[in-house]
């Protein structure tokens, strides 16, 4: 499975949470000589329980180390970077992402990489949905949550399709992708990357190893990915192909709303087709607009017919944590955004709602709620939790009335409460335009957990009618 000239190369994996672990454990069935480290005494426990053994940090031999992965998570730049970067610096060992490890594989999969602020995980369930059901045997992995070197790899796969975190890409040195996608850029990981050239060019990383034969898939709807399109050639091998869901590009790939339906306008094959709009459930609201024409030209590329793409991204579901909508309690209408960990997120749920009471908080990242100002007008009430709640309170308190608590569950219940006693209709809109790590692991477990309160209050409130 592993290239032959990799076979004989060393390990260390710095981070063993589900990416570290499932690495370990993929180079030891391949019989790879690998070291494991964490910083955290309860991660290493965990790891052990689990059968891995661990090198204590003091007593590690660098001379005998080829390559070091530090999990995502794990920074490895000044200045918070990793003790391990020295002592890799001394001794020549190669800090790669965990994603380089494909290019480790003996396999001729076509290789699709999907990077973006956000979207990213959307276009690749979406790209992934659309290719299985035609007959594309595909497997989807990378920052979507589930590691590639987890995954069960045959060789009746033909696509691996690959969402790449900045954090995974800064890292990156080997891997290169059939097809790369950038669907947009926005501040965000500032904590992690201090500025917005050190986040973009750890974005650019994913067409770097293309060559002239390859495919580079841009959104120019954004400031930033614009000013990459104007240069691309200079710094890059692959085939451009621009999309847009803003304007019909002259040589590119569009999709416009006109009546309830969207117009697919593809002006490299001079061909068109119309989706009615109410058909795509698992995609609803604007901001999926962008995540449907990045995944047509994927499909595209993959010779996948429009007929088939129309057909199978009607029986999308779309993901959970996404503008998801979980409830209505008479005029109340109730919506689950906890992946909108940036305001930039925020921006776009914000965009497709009216008469919002809009629960937001958590832990603010680099910018906090800087930027809202315009998207505010259909948004009636503000619910502020955790860390952020006075710094965004003091920002929002001009524009809009606001309360604030310390716990996501209070917010709510007084958000409903409210809400009820309206004679409009309301929609309650759960977008933290927060990180988690106040209160919760992860997003997941914070909206799951925002999902099991809107049941228990709707089931109180329904016993009290």
């Amino acid at each position: 499975m592993i290239k032959e000239k990799f076979r004989k190369k060393s390990f260390l994996i710095v981070g063993l949470g589900i990416s570290g672990i499932s690495l370990h454990n993929f180079l030891k069935n391949q019989k790879i000589k690998v070291l494991s480290w964490d910083d955290n005494e309860l991660a290493r426990k965990k790891a052990k329980n689990k059968g891995i053994s661990i090198t204590q940090i003091e007593s590690i031999d660098y001379s005998n180390i080829d390559f070091i992965v530090f999990s995502p998570g794990v920074a490895s730049n000044k200045p918070n970077e990793h003790p391990i970067v020295k002592k890799s610096k001394k001794f020549n060992c190669l800090i790669i992402s965990d994603l380089d490890l494909i290019y480790f594989l003996n396999y001729n999969y076509i290789k699709i990489g999907i990077t973006g602020t956000n979207g990213k995980s959307t276009t690749t369930s979406c790209v992934n949905h659309i290719c299985n059901m035609s007959q594309q045997f595909s497997l989807a992995c990378g920052n979507i949550g589930k590691p590639f070197s987890s995954l069960k790899f045959d060789r009746k796969i033909e696509n691996l399709i690959v969402e790449a975190s900045s954090y995974q890409l800064e890292r990156l040195k080997y891997a290169r992708f059939n097809i790369s996608l950038l669907l947009n850029i926005s501040k965000d990981h500032l904590e992690r990357h201090k500025n917005m050239k050190n986040y973009i060019n750890a974005k650019l990383n994913i067409f770097k190893k293309q060559e002239q034969n390859d495919f580079a898939i841009i959104s120019i709807d954004n400031y930033y990915t614009r000013k990459i399109v104007k240069d691309f050639k200079m710094n890059f091998k692959s085939n451009l192909i621009q999309v847009s869901c803003k304007k019909i590009l002259k040589n590119g790939l569009s999709v416009v709303e006109k009546e309830n339906k969207l117009i697919i306008q593809n002006n490299i094959s001079n061909q068109s087709f119309m989706i009615n709009k109410n058909d795509l459930k698992g995609l609803d609201g604007n901001h999926n607009l962008e995540n449907i024409i990045a995944t047509y030209a994927i499909c595209h590329l993959l010779k996948i017919s429009d007929v088939s793409f129309k057909k199978y991204l009607k029986t999308f579901k779309g993901l959970a944590h996404r503008f998801e909508y979980v409830a209505t309690f008479g005029k109340i209408m109730i919506f689950n955004d906890s992946k909108a960990t940036n305001v930039e997120s925020s921006k776009v749920a914000l965009s497709n709602l009216k008469n919002i009471f809009w629960i937001l908080g958590g832990r603010p990242k680099s910018g906090g709620i800087n930027g809202i100002e315009k998207y505010l007008h259909q948004v009636k009430m503000a619910f502020i939790f955790g860390e952020a709640k006075d710094n965004f309170s003091d920002n929002l308190k001009k524009h809009i009335k606001l309360e604030k608590f310390k716990k996501l569950r209070p917010a709510f219940e007084k958000a409903i409460n409210i809400a009820k006693e309206k004679d409009e209709e309301i929609n309650i809109l759960f977008s933290p335009a927060c990180s988690s790590f106040d209160q919760f692991k992860n997003f997941e477990e914070r909206g799951n957990y925002f999902k099991k309160i809107v049941k228990l209050s709707l089931k109180t409130l329904l016993k009290n009618e």
